[in-house]
């Protein structure tokens, strides 16, 4: 049953748009005749058929408008709720997993292929979303939801049931792919249900679990390693999300067979192909040898970084300079298949000819490497150098995500009130950003105190928190109904290959300073345990008291490391000052999805 008309006008009119006089009515037909000439093809359907599913739109588009026609705002703000149940679940084991690795890491100290694994992770699950943003048009958001949180949870039982770094490394890349496209799907609901005015607010409102799984995250981390396993805090989610995720979909396809009924809908029928074809099919829509070369490609120039760390392969063995060779040439090759030979090109390369989609994609490589960059080592520095409980550095390893999070909905309700973005992240959010990394190069180490890097924290927070939501913004008004998971996707992308570039040079920064700095520190006495110290990480570390010469040497070794990561990212911010210059001046008092919408 349609939203009843006083819903539907309090909805418009909390998108920021006039409510809609009857079809029909002479200021329809006026309205209609004056702004048509201004306005983009989306603009113009929204206008001619408001209520009317889009004829010529993919089947996952029609089945997204579709519910959103018929649900009433009850069942709005009840879906809400339950994706920030969702957010909830997703953070909690997000926070845990942060807190709980560095023990599995200790177990698997002298294999280096968890550090490889989060390479690979980082890389493939940016990939992986660009073929999932054709799937949601081409399938359904319900159908691409469920796939990608049964990779999530495959993921999760590898890694409980895992019996060396082999396969935990396996697992974890499983895992963080589905966990990265099931938050993907999670955007992709808020975008189909949320204003462009609105939208901003929503997805900064949607990630306020991170406020509370900060906090209960390293607790409940501490409680497993203290008084279970390390398995087992990821195996009990394997359980947790289910039951709490996949009813969601459920409700999607509930109002997608409602709008069935009622006509608004009609179900696609059946191609006819036989299996066969339909891999042969699916193979060239979603170009899988375009998306296995940018996955070999960018494997390929990361990878020799992850090895060289461990001692696997120098900067001038043949290996390192085979793979990086080979990986810078595998892109001029992806480059000409999708040109020359592929079909369905795996990128929509049309989008590129927007600055703000440009600009975006930039965005996100810089703040993502940033955040790598400082980040990667973070953790084990503050709990070694200033001494704190897994809780502790727990807390300080969430100022990030709880500052930016916070700070994010107060600019979402800036966004909402004045309609645009572009200048406060030009000249607040990029400047905040590097003096926060800019001022840690000074207040990192046992000469200064600790309330000085949480003040760099904070910075670093506020400044983060306000660039990725005006870089979802700048990409989302910039796009049509149809593209929006496709330039999601797009940031995503370049959002992970900054992740993992960032990683990689983190990676090299650490193996190039840590071990040679230590060592230069140790007594003479404890030179022997040098390897033991090194690769035991912060489990044996920290068994050495405060104050000792040991411990002393450990610490400088961390607050030295720290400070050339946090050099690396105040460097790559200069970037972001072009690409926010790049950004349209958009204004997102503008009409983008039909419905009962947010």
């Amino acid at each position: 049953m349609p939203a009843k008309a006083s819903e539907t006008e309090f909805a418009d009119k909390d998108a920021g748009l006039p409510a809609k006089p009857a079809i029909g009515s002479n200021a329809v037909a006026e309205s209609v005749s004056e702004d048509l000439p201004s306005l983009g093809r989306n603009e113009n359907e929204m206008f001619e058929h408001p209520v009317e599913v889009t004829r010529d739109a993919h089947a996952g588009v029609q089945k997204a408008e579709a519910v959103a026609l018929v649900w009433p705002l009850w069942a709005l703000y009840a879906t809400y709720a339950w994706i920030w149940m969702c957010f909830f679940v997703l953070g909690l084991q997000a926070s845990i997993s942060a807190n709980i690795i560095n023990y599995v890491y200790a177990d698997f100290a002298a294999a280096p292929q968890v550090n490889q694994a989060y390479v690979l992770a980082s890389i493939i699950s940016g990939v992986a979303q660009l073929p999932i943003a054709k799937m949601l048009n081409l399938w359904g958001r319900a159908e691409g939801f469920l796939l990608c949180l049964a990779v999530f949870i495959f993921g999760i039982v590898i890694m409980a049931a895992c019996n060396g770094p082999k396969s935990f490394a396996a697992g974890y890349t499983i895992y963080y792919v589905g966990y990265t496209t099931t938050n993907f799907n999670l955007c992709i609901f808020i975008a189909d249900s949320a204003g462009l005015r609105n939208r901003a607010f929503a997805y900064s409102f949607i990630g306020a679990p991170t406020i509370c799984t900060a906090f209960t995250g390293p607790l409940v981390a501490e409680a497993f390693y203290k008084h279970s396993t390390w398995r087992w805090s990821y195996g009990s989610f394997a359980v947790i999300s289910f039951f709490i995720l996949a009813p969601l979909a459920l409700v999607f396809k509930f109002y997608q067979h409602k709008a069935e009924a009622m006509g608004l809908f009609a179900k696609t029928t059946r191609s006819g192909r036989s299996v066969r074809q339909s891999v042969a099919h699916y193979v060239v829509e979603f170009d899988i040898v375009g998306a296995m070369l940018l996955i070999a490609g960018f494997v390929l120039l990361l990878l020799p970084f992850s090895l060289q760390q461990y001692g696997y392969a120098g900067y001038s063995s043949a290996p390192f300079i085979a793979m990086l060779a080979v990986g810078i040439c595998v892109f001029p090759a992806f480059v000409l298949w999708e040109m020359h030979v592929a079909k369905t090109p795996f990128i929509k390369w049309e989008l590129f000819r927007k600055p703000s989609v440009v600009g975006g994609c930039m965005l996100s490589f810089v703040i993502f490497f940033n955040y790598l960059a400082w980040d990667t080592y973070f953790y084990l520095f503050v709990q070694v150098v200033y001494d704190l409980s897994t809780a502790h550095a727990g807390y300080m390893n969430q100022i990030y995500a709880v500052g930016s999070t916070v700070w994010s909905i107060l600019f979402g309700l800036w966004i909402r009130q004045t309609r645009h973005f572009k200048y406060v992240c030009l000249f607040f959010g990029t400047p905040l950003l590097m003096l926060g990394a800019g001022l840690m190069v000074h207040f990192r180490g046992t000469q200064s105190q600790i309330n000085y890097i949480i003040m760099c924290q904070i910075f670093l927070a506020v400044g983060g928190g306000t660039l990725v939501i005006g870089d979802d913004m700048a990409v989302m008004a910039s796009a049509d109904r149809e593209s929006i998971p496709m330039v999601i996707a797009l940031i995503s992308l370049f959002g992970s290959v900054g992740s993992a570039v960032g990683s990689a040079v983190a990676g090299a920064i650490y193996t190039n300073t840590f071990p040679k700095t230590l060592l230069k520190g140790l007594p003479a006495e404890a030179q022997g345990d040098f390897l033991t110290i090194y690769l035991g990480g912060n489990v044996v570390q920290m068994n050495y008291p405060p104050g000792s010469s040991v411990r002393n040497a450990i610490n400088h070794a961390y607050t030295e490391t720290q400070r050339l990561l946090c050099i690396a990212a105040v460097c790559i911010v200069a970037l972001a000052f072009p690409a926010v210059a790049m950004w349209k001046n958009h204004n997102v008092d503008k009409r983008q999805n039909k419905g009962t919408v947010l």
